[in-house]
């Protein structure tokens, strides 16, 4: 965990999935910059995890889950995460405009 965090595997899908979405409807360095300040958050909150709001779905996996923006410019854009000793995991990365409880129930969190 040499940056703080770590991505887990349905997050850096939902990662793939944003920044493919990104390139599609705006263009490269849109999708760009998206990744460039997500990972500049994810070290900010790896930093400083309990920043996030706690998460309200009532999931076994997001027990003491917390949600944080990737950024002013991505605002629309929620990282859900777990504090963890050594900084965070990284659970979830997904659209604010979904049923997150949906989103976040029938896309596992692993």
């Amino acid at each position: 965990m040499s940056f703080g965090y770590v991505i887990r595997p349905r997050a850096d899908r939902d990662v793939d999935e944003i920044a493919d979405y990104l390139f599609e409807q705006a263009n490269f360095n849109t999708a760009l910059r998206f990744l460039e300040e997500l990972h500049r958050t994810l070290a900010l909150i790896a930093a400083n995890p309990e920043m996030g709001r706690l998460c309200k779905v009532p999931h076994p996996k997001l027990a003491m889950a917390r949600v944080f923006r990737v950024s002013a410019r991505f605002a629309a854009y929620l990282i859900f995460y777990r504090p963890v000793s050594e900084g965070i995991d990284v659970l979830r990365v997904l659209h604010g405009s979904r049923e997150l409880k949906t989103a976040l129930n029938d896309g596992a969190v692993d």
